[in-house]
Formats: C-alpha cells, sequence, structure tokens
C-alpha cells in the first residue's frame, strides 16, 4: 500500500472517532443527509449500493460537483469500505459499494475541491 493511501485511510478513521462540537446534521433537499464540509455542506444519498454526495457552497446553495473528488469510507457489516467517488451525470460525486448500505451508514468522505483544498464530511 502506498504512504499516501496510508496517511488517507489514517486521517479519515480518525475523523470517524472526532466530533466537533459546532457540526450540524439535518436533511438535505435530495432527502439525504446534510453535513457541514467547511467550507462546503455535503448531502449523503444511499440507495442500496450507490453513494451519492451532492455538494453545496457555505450559503447552502447547490454546486455542480465538477472538479471535485472523493473518497468515501464508512463501517459496513463490521468492516471499513472504501468507495472512490466521482463526477455523475446528476452533478454529484458517486460511487458503489460492495453491497447495498444502510440509510443511516456510519463514516466519512474526503472531498478534495477544485482548487486542491482537502475537507473532511462526518456522518455518525
Amino acid at each position: 500500500m502506498r504512504h499516501n493511501a496510508i496517511v488517507i485511510r489514517f486521517v479519515l478513521l480518525m475523523a470517524l472517532m472526532a466530533s466537533p462540537a459546532g457540526a450540524h446534521s439535518s436533511k438535505g433537499p435530495h432527502g439525504g443527509r446534510f453535513v457541514d464540509a467547511k467550507p462546503y455542506h455535503a448531502e449523503l444519498v444511499t440507495k442500496g449500493d450507490i453513494v451519492e454526495i451532492f455538494i453545496s457552497d457555505a450559503d447552502e446553495k447547490p454546486m455542480n460537483a465538477a472538479g471535485f473528488r472523493g473518497v468515501a469510507i464508512f463501517q459496513v457489516s463490521g468492516k471499513v469500505e472504501r468507495i472512490e467517488l466521482r463526477l455523475s451525470e446528476s452533478g454529484a460525486l458517486a460511487g458503489k459499494a460492495g453491497e447495498a448500505l444502510p440509510e443511516a451508514v456510519k463514516g466519512a468522505v474526503q472531498l478534495t475541491g477544485p482548487d486542491g483544498k482537502t475537507t473532511i464530511a462526518r456522518f455518525e
């Protein structure tokens, strides 16, 4: 495993354990869980084995995810699953899990913006 992959996995797993006091979670416009991922907001929608992340700006206005990259790391059936996210036709980042995901799956999504800066959205 490459050094960068180990560092990314470690950072995301640490993010799962941390719970910032200012984080909020609510329903997003697509019916998913909507959380703060400064300077963005991220909405997680799961449908079977499909994961979608809809991105909004700081004012919660929807953004097209063109130029973004993402990696979702979720706890599924007692195992950690890493899902690469790519731009979908809906303008969201999307990927496919190895099995159907529960609506309330727990984990984190690392988002890398067009400017190369990385942020983490936590879904607890």
